[in-house]
């Protein structure tokens, strides 16, 4: 990490170990009634980066945009990544009870807020009532810890391993700011501590191996409080932040996770595990300090206040974007009929429902209701874009219509024109190309432009890499293989990978060998 200044390292945090009084009292019981998130009041509070719907309080939603816009100005510069982030949608809850509404009731039990990357975009949800009473500032320590993983992973392929993932987000989640205009990192988080105190750290391998499909759910909080532990001591005091890199390329490259990163610091396990059990035994953690760049200027969001319709077509189109909570979708439209807060949007909200369940002739007629005004809005097109395209794929090769697909193409070739940087259109359009038969060349132009929007979404990466290896590309075929392996769940989808690869790299030195002895024939 560039940047973090450990000069006048003269305050310390410490495990509060008196917080083990209150684990009697820690808790929190789930209304049994579920929460109608169309009846709420909602807002929109934006800011140059930052776009939050919530049903929060607005005043401290606006305190917390600006919060956040500080955050970023120090993390952009810390993490020296790029000025020109796309602006981050985030969903708000009041409460756990609508938090719930939004991510369902198990992922409401396990988390206080989520960060994902889709073909449509990224966004990230928080709930703002925490676990504790400490509202405000819980959540900003969410929000700081989800817009770190943003930070870390949007529009690039590079993955870290779990434990750093999440033990850096926390590490960057408790910044907080002074009045003279700096900022301050490097205290424990509170709920970390608890599990440090109480679950103990994980035992190091165990952590430097584990992965998110690995971990079990009562394992995962360990990961989180181990891997902030393990993570301070890496940027706070180990000295090798740089060696560090090292070991983030070399398990990119698929190398063993453990003798990777013995390797890269030039350490063993035993060292290592040495460093990371006095951490422990310590419980006190050095605090760093610096400056807010100095050409920021202080944030001054923008609350409005949302029209129930534009409320409810809101909150209906994340519900089926990100699919943790569906099921809220049909309390959702019910009350809107019966409210009337309909909306063509919220029609097409539903239409978009039944496309990716497979009903496609409700779809379709739920299309149809929407009055023709609407029909060139890109939110309709969308839509209607997807569900010829689904129709058509779900046909055999001879029963599609090259009229129809005619009509999806050029649907989607009015998306990318109208917005271009959404990477789902991208990936229809090639779709629809390669159905209507265009040379490889064209649809995988397409396709590459869909990746390079949304890199790290499987689907995308699989497809492209297949057309790469057939077009025996290796050294694209490299740059996007390497990374999807990581993804891939399959350990079939993984093998393949793997052998195209081998096979690939192979084939390259063959050829490079050859170019060589050519070269030197010639000389």
């Amino acid at each position: 990490m560039e940047g973090l200044r450990r000069d006048n390292l003269v305050a310390r945090t410490m495990f509060p170990r008196t917080l083990a009084v209150l684990v009697i009292f820690f808790g929190f019981v789930l209304s049994g009634c579920k929460a109608n998130l169309g009846e709420e009041t909602w807002y929109q509070v934006e800011s140059d980066n930052f776009r939050i719907v919530t049903n929060g309080d607005p005043a401290a939603v606006k305190t917390l945009a600006a919060d956040l816009e500080r955050y970023r100005a120090v993390a952009l510069q810390l993490l020296d990544a790029p000025q020109d982030s796309q602006k981050l949608t985030i969903y708000a809850a009041a409460d756990r009870k609508s938090y719930a509404g939004l991510v369902g009731e198990e992922l409401a039990e396990m988390t206080n807020g989520l960060f994902d990357t889709t073909a449509q975009g990224s966004y990230a949800l928080v709930n703002l009532d925490g676990r504790n009473g400490k509202r405000q500032l819980r959540a900003r320590e969410f929000l700081f810890h989800e817009y770190t993983h943003f930070l870390s992973y949007n529009g690039n392929t590079t993955h870290y391993p779990y434990w750093y993932s999440e033990g850096f987000a926390e590490f960057m989640s408790t910044m907080t700011f002074t009045q003279n205009g700096g900022y301050q990192l490097g205290a424990i988080p509170e709920e970390r501590a608890m599990t440090l105190i109480f679950a103990s750290q994980m035992p190091l391998e165990k952590l430097l191996r584990a992965t998110v499909s690995n971990t079990t759910g009562d394992e995962k909080a360990q990961v989180y409080a181990s891997g902030w532990m393990l993570a301070h001591w890496l940027i706070m005091e180990s000295g090798k932040v740089e060696q560090f890199k090292d070991y983030v390329k070399a398990y990119n490259n698929g190398a063993d996770p453990v003798k990777a990163l013995e390797t890269s610091l030039g350490m063993s396990l035993a060292q290592i595990e040495e460093k990371y059990e006095a951490m422990f035994e310590k419980g006190s953690f050095n605090l760093v300090g610096g400056a807010i760049p100095a050409d920021f200027r202080e944030a001054r969001p923008v609350v409005s206040k949302l029209a129930p319709r534009t409320a409810v077509a809101e909150i209906g189109h994340f519900l089926v974007m990100s699919g943790y909570n569906l099921d809220g979708l049909l309390d959702l439209l019910q009350y809107a009929h019966l409210a009337g807060v309909d909306s063509p949007k919220l029609t097409a909200v539903q239409a978009d429902a039944e496309t990716h369940v497979g009903n496609f002739e409700r779809a379709g007629q739920l299309l149809a209701s929407i009055p023709a005004r609407y029909r060139d809005e890109i939110w309709y097109k969308n839509v209607d874009a997807w569900l010829g395209l689904n129709r058509q794929v779900n046909r055999p090769g001879d029963a599609r219509s090259r009229d129809e697909l005619k009509k999806v193409r050029d649907q989607f070739v009015f998306l990318v024109n109208n917005d271009s940087d959404t990477a789902s259109h991208w990936y229809g359009l090639a779709m629809s190309m390669e159905m209507l038969d265009y040379p490889r060349e064209k649809y995988v132009e397409m396709l590459e432009q869909a990746y390079l929007r949304a890199p790290r979404q499987v689907h995308i990466a699989q497809w492209l890499a297949r057309e790469l290896y057939e077009q025996q590309d290796a050294e694209f075929f490299a740059h996007v293989a390497q990374p999807l392996m990581l993804e891939l769940e399959s350990e079939e989808e993984f093998e393949q990978m793997k052998a195209m690869l081998a096979e690939m790299q192979g084939q390259k030195k063959s050829t490079d060998k050859a170019r060589t002895t050519l070269a030197r024939k010639e000389g």
